[in-house]
């Protein structure tokens, strides 16, 4: 399935990015990872600014491709299951995300002092890869929205 038919599901919706955009949400993920090597603050703090950092990082390629998620239950999913369409992303790469996205949501709303050391660093090393294969791929494929 392509993104023109994810759009005819309702799931995405066409709309163009701009440069602009794309400065800001590479902004957003620098700082999450900075913010995830800080380790005067908890692991699940820390786990959340790493996966906030890898999902935004998705939410990139998902808006230099035109595309953004509809509003609906599940809408980060999508994103994340957009990087097959995107960027190529392996279906390793994809459950990987889902994993440390319901990670991220039983951290943040159901228990805190969950997140083991490993996971931490799971999360870290996946943002961190994540985002250099988007700036890649976007160099290859959309450079306009990083030149100055």
């Amino acid at each position: 399935m392509n993104l023109e038919k994810r759009a005819e599901y309702g799931w995405l919706k066409a709309e163009p990015t701009s440069r602009d955009e794309i400065r800001g949400l590479l902004t957003i993920v620098d700082r999450d990872l900075k913010g995830a090597d800080v380790e005067a603050i908890s692991a699940d703090r820390r786990f959340e600014a790493a996966f906030n950092a890898a999902r935004t990082a998705a939410t990139i390629a998902l808006r230099a491709s035109g595309y953004r998620t509809s509003t609906q239950p599940g809408h980060h999913i999508k994103t994340i299951e957009s990087l097959e369409l995107t960027i190529n992303a392996d279906s390793k790469l994809i459950q990987r995300m889902k994993n440390l996205s319901k990670k991220r949501n039983a951290t943040s709303y159901d228990s805190a002092g969950s997140v083991s050391k490993q996971e931490l660093e799971l999360a870290i090393k996946t943002a961190a890869d994540l985002y250099g294969d988007v700036v890649a791929w976007l160099e290859n494929n959309y450079p306009s929205l990083l030149k100055d």
